[in-house]
């Protein structure tokens, strides 16, 4: 389904993978904003659970920017993964997914497809490229998932990208405290394996970018030099003014 991925894997710790149709990149700061939108139907807000009130903005930006382009590129972290499937004809963004760490340490996937582009598979091809990447890349052997038990697109799907129902069925309550019967599903690869070189805990993610910033400060007996420009000699305006 895809070309060789680790190939792909940039200095800055941007992934991009290419499927048939899809750009999978391991999101960019401006992707985020789409993942949210993708959300943004009646339909997907009830089974995430929104509050009625909420209401995500629509992204700056209708085009995602090209592959090749590493601004804003996020640091991978093992807690907290993000992808974003762009359509490589349009460049325009069709789905999320994301993996998070749970507090027992185990790695929860979940995603969105935007509601025009729904029915076309693109779900299945970023869900299957992600898992690939969280086993064979960034070495997570075991994904979890869920979704309630009356939401048939959501079951197809992940049986359709190799999950296993996990258990009975159980409750469990959403953000909006409607609580729902969930089906609970797992992903098992045994070959999986650690080859990402950028993969950080985020732990580690938050030293790098304070040790990053340290670093970007000016050095030097700075302090007392003469200001110099226009308004330099005035005076500062008082503290609440």
């Amino acid at each position: 389904m895809f070309d060789r991925i680790t190939a792909n894997c940039h200095r800055t710790g941007l992934h991009v993978a290419k499927t048939r149709r899809l750009w999978v990149i391991s999101s960019r700061a401006d992707d985020l904003a789409h993942h949210v939108f993708f959300q943004a139907d009646e339909a997907a807000r009830h089974w995430q659970g929104w509050w009625p009130e909420e209401e995500p903005p629509a992204p700056a930006e209708r085009l995602a920017r090209p592959p090749a382009d590493t601004t804003g590129a996020l640091t991978p972290v093992v807690e907290m993964l993000y992808f974003t499937a762009v359509e490589r004809r349009t460049r325009i963004p069709v789905a999320g997914v994301s993996i998070t760490a749970a507090e027992d340490g185990a790695h929860h996937i979940g995603g969105s497809v935007h509601l025009v582009h729904r029915g076309r598979g693109y779900g299945r091809e970023i869900m299957t490229t992600a898992c690939r990447l969280a086993h064979r890349h960034f070495g997570i052997a075991t994904l979890h998932a869920g979704c309630e038990v009356t939401n048939t697109a959501s079951m197809r799907w992940l049986a359709g990208c190799g999950f296993a129902p996990d258990g009975p069925t159980r409750p469990h309550l959403l953000p909006n405290r409607r609580e729902i019967d969930s089906q609970w599903w797992t992903r098992t690869d045994r070959r999986a394996r650690r080859r990402c070189a950028h993969l950080r805990t985020l732990q580690e993610a938050t030293q790098l970018a304070a040790s990053l910033a340290a670093a970007a400060q000016p050095r030097g007996p700075v302090a007392h030099q003469r200001p110099t420009g226009p308004g330099a000699n005035l005076r500062p305006p008082a503290p609440g003014r």
